[in-house]
């Protein structure tokens, strides 16, 4: 009878935990922080906006915790904004390639905490761009791709969603 009752736990236990993986993620509530930073002295209007939405997570169970507040900035002080997650962030996008966004983001009562770097990905880079070596019978073979567009009109995007791991 013990051993039934083992089992039973066992397999609750079991049960328990995979749900608890698959749990929805928290919502979001009505709130968009503006990354615009008041500080700056910038007088060009953005091109546009991207949207980031930031969840933040335990290290140790990768379970959604809510509540860790987050800041964010750039190193030329054209964006800034402070929030707790999990929240959506507009960033303004400028002409040219933005900066790296650099954040940090700590658990209120707690010694968790994660230090964070978002890079912007060029979405307009061709794929054949750059040297390739090919090695044939008759020996290294190299050739290149070069490319005659005008980068300063690639468009460039940060990651629609961003998972902080909160760690001790």
């Amino acid at each position: 009878m013990k051993g039934v009752t083992m089992r039973i736990f066992a397999l609750g236990l079991f049960l328990f935990t995979a749900l608890a993986g698959c749990a929805p993620p928290l919502p979001i509530a009505d709130y968009v922080a503006d990354a615009r930073s008041p500080n700056a002295k910038i007088t060009t209007q953005p091109l546009r906006f991207d949207v980031i939405t930031v969840r933040s997570f335990l290290a140790r169970n990768r379970q959604e915790r809510s509540g860790a507040r987050c800041h964010i900035f750039t190193s030329d002080q054209r964006l800034s904004a402070a929030f707790q997650t999990p929240a959506q962030v507009r960033v303004p996008q400028f002409t040219g390639k933005p900066a790296p966004i650099q954040g940090y983001c700590r658990l209120p009562g707690t010694d968790l905490s994660a230090r964070f770097t978002v890079e912007a990905i060029n979405q307009s880079a061709p794929k054949g761009e750059g040297v390739r070596l090919t090695l044939a019978r008759g020996g290294p073979r190299i050739g290149a791709t070069i490319s005659l567009r005008d980068r300063s009109r690639d468009r460039y995007a940060y990651p629609a969603a961003l998972r902080v791991t909160l760690a001790p």
